[in-house]
């Protein structure tokens, strides 16, 4: 899904943030957003450590005391409380974080027909859903989510959200009506629950690998802004959640039965899929998956042109400006019906218009494309294909490599969203900038949920935060000497000061809507910065988030599954990071109290006096200026913090001590940069990309 709040990718500043007062809670300031540091100029000291039990004095002499280190306030009564994301270790979910021996997901195949009727703005079809019982489980009922649904009066989302917010239904007055549903052909009668429909089975479905047929009908009136997911523009209509998808049955929960609100995305099943939607004559569709008729709906120029493009690493205009603008006015009797396949996929999406400008490209054989309606798109647009197949090349040599044929954008009135091997994004400008950020991070989503099938409903960190992490790699690598790191802690730094943040592990429809950019994209991407740079080292990390995607592609991981990878791989205990980062909402801030020096057998030593301020542990990094002009490095492990919030660094000084700095890597995401020095204090390093390795 698009994100929420963009950040621009161009001017950055580099700039303090200054300290704000925040109403009854501790005063913070955020660290300064140079933000991406720098290699270390010289090898840090690894020092043993040293604990002080003696709670320091305040100004009037009086002793403090020491907050516990490990406690926290969760007021949130949504806050999962029965460690459901951790399940196992069992013989589905292993300790180390990969599946289990006995892993297993269910599976859905569809074969979907449907008709587009642009006057009534109706969509009316059938689907056909084959449907494989792996689990150990009898099943007497199934779910399948309606989400369209949403648009009933009173709906559950329509009552969370305000009716003009961005998830809201603007008024609009649709949901499904369904005719013959039937269960291996039975007629069943379906129970309506909001966005989720129950059918109850004529015969229960047997274990590893009983076999059922779902036929539904449906139709259903197309909302004009479906809750930025999906909607229409005079002639252009975008086309998502449009037919009755499985629900997802899993080891953890069983049927997950989320109801869609709006704010919260999705969990499928993966499968094939053939899928066939009749349009006017004269319009074009694009789809996911890979078209199968293109000689029943593209003309002879038009397919050589497609073929030239699969094998092109430049641009090729498969339908050409000339051509769709002569399209708008050349009205084709009749009707056409376009028919995809797309395999091993959880979902597909369409868009269809009559003057679509269509361009492609290729990269490793995979079919990069945009389609877009001009001048209502912006100028921009005519670079669309060329950064989608960037944004696909650069996150297959990245990350893992890209498994579809085809990548799509489409522009249009939805802002920003994704399905596989499909995304939507909004109109831009003139400037390929103004697109080229959502065309990445939309696509950066074919690896997070497509291919890692996490729980969107239940942990927007999992797609939302890890892709936002993808995008920061991507944005330095497009525009070297960029970053939207900055803007990424500014938005976090919005929701702590405007006090709306929550817990990474919140459910998003229980995250405050205007804190959703924080809490689901923006802290979540620092969070995995910071571990990779300040915890496990970039190159350790790569390689455990590298096998991360290897080992759950096209599955469904929870976070415990991550966690316990991510420990596995890069052999640390975590567990401290997990509670700190993702069960908390508190934030890290760590000063120096004091440095003082002594001698000893002839050995200079200074005693640097650490404080946590709050719940948060870090290992920690100190740079220490001399009298000479010279500087040293240490480094302490986050252990020094396991039974006290005060610690005496006790380090070997080459002279006399005239400075101190906590992180001279300034991408720590410290909240408090004015407790960070001592003295004289020694320059940080240079602000640079914080994506280097």
């Amino acid at each position: 899904m698009r994100r929420p709040l963009r950040c621009g990718l161009r001017g950055y500043s580099l700039r303090t943030f200054s300290l704000q007062r925040l109403p009854n809670v501790k005063r913070y300031g955020l660290l300064a957003v140079a933000l991406a540091a720098c290699s270390q100029q010289q090898r840090p000291v690894v020092l043993a450590p040293v604990r002080m039990d003696v709670p320091a004095a305040d100004s009037s002499g009086v002793a403090r005391q020491a907050r516990a280190p490990f406690d926290t306030q969760r007021d949130d009564p949504f806050a999962t409380t029965n460690r459901i994301d951790w399940p196992g270790p069992n013989r589905y979910r292993s300790s180390n974080g990969a599946p289990g021996p006995d892993y297993w997901q269910q599976r859905a195949d569809y074969t979907i027909t449907a008709t587009l009727d642009t006057g009534t703005t109706e969509l009316a079809g059938s689907v056909q859903i084959r449907y494989t019982n792996n689990s150990p489980d009898t099943l007497r009922y199934i779910w399948i989510q309606v989400d369209q649904n949403l648009y009933r009066t009173g709906s559950k989302g329509s009552a969370l959200f305000p009716a003009d917010s961005r998830w809201g239904v603007r008024g609009f007055q649709g949901g499904y009506t369904f005719r013959d549903v039937r269960v291996n052909g039975s007629s069943v009668e379906p129970r309506i629950n909001d966005t989720m429909m129950r059918l109850d089975l004529p015969a229960p479905l047997v274990p590893g690998g009983g076999k059922a047929t779902i036929s539904i009908g449906f139709s259903f009136k197309v909302p004009e802004h479906g809750s930025d997911r999906m909607g229409r523009d005079s002639t252009l209509f975008e086309m998502a959640q449009w037919f009755p998808r499985m629900a997802v049955y899993d080891d953890v929960r069983g049927w997950n039965t989320d109801p869609y609100l709006g704010q919260g995305e999705f969990y499928l099943e993966y499968g094939d899929y053939d899928y066939s939607v009749t349009v006017p004559a004269g319009y074009i569709v694009a789809g996911s998956g890979v078209l199968q008729n293109p000689e029943q709906v593209l003309t002879t120029e038009q397919r050589r042109r497609l073929t030239l493009a699969s094998r092109s690493n430049e641009v090729v205009q498969v339908i050409t400006e000339a051509e769709a603008a002569a399209a708008k006015t050349a009205a084709k009797p009749g009707t056409k019906t376009w028919h995809f396949r797309a395999s091993n996929v959880h979902d597909v999406a369409w868009a269809g218009a009559p003057d679509f400008r269509w361009d492609a490209t290729s990269w490793n054989g995979v079919l990069a494309q945009s389609y877009y309606e001009f001048p209502k798109a912006g100028k921009a647009w005519e670079q669309g294909a060329e950064q989608t197949q960037w944004t696909i090349k650069h996150y297959s040599q990245t990350f893992f490599p890209f498994p579809y044929p085809q990548a799509t954008s489409v522009a249009g009135p939805v802002g920003g969203m994704e399905y596989p091997m499909f995304v939507m994004v909004h109109y831009g400008s003139e400037d390929p900038a103004s697109i080229f950020g959502t065309i990445n991070h939309e696509h950066g989503h074919e690896w997070f949920p497509m291919i890692v099938g996490s729980n969107e409903r239940r942990y927007a960190w999992m797609d939302e935060g890890f892709n936002t992490y993808l995008n920061a790699f991507a944005n330095e690598a497009r525009y070297p000497g960029q970053s939207a790191y900055p803007g990424y802690l500014r938005n976090w730094n919005d929701a702590v000061t405007r006090r709306t943040q929550s817990p990474l592990m919140t459910a998003p429809d229980n995250i405050d809507a205007s804190a959703l950019g924080a809490i689901g994209y923006r802290k979540p991407a620092v969070v995995m910065l910071t571990l990779r740079n300040h915890v496990i080292g970039a190159d350790m990390f790569d390689r455990a988030f590298r096998e991360y995607i290897k080992t759950w592609a096209f599955k469904h991981p929870t976070p415990g599954d991550f966690f316990r990878s991510i420990e596995n791989s890069t052999g640390e205990d975590l567990s401290w990071f997990w509670r700190s980062f993702f069960y908390t909402d508190d934030v890290l801030d760590i000063g120096i109290d004091s440095v003082a020096t002594r001698t000893a057998e002839g050995q200079t030593f200074a005693t640097i006096s650490l404080r946590r301020n709050t719940s948060i542990p870090f290992p920690v990094k100190l740079r220490v200026a001399y009298a000479d002009g010279t500087t040293q490095d240490f480094q302490l492990p986050v252990n020094v913090w396991a039974r006290s919030n005060r610690f005496d660094a006790v380090v070997p000084a080459k002279g006399t001590v005239t400075g101190v700095r906590l992180w001279p890597d300034p991408s720590v995401p410290d909240w408090n940069p004015s407790n960070d020095t001592w003295g004289n204090a020694p320059a940080g390093n240079p602000a640079g990309p914080v994506t280097r390795r």
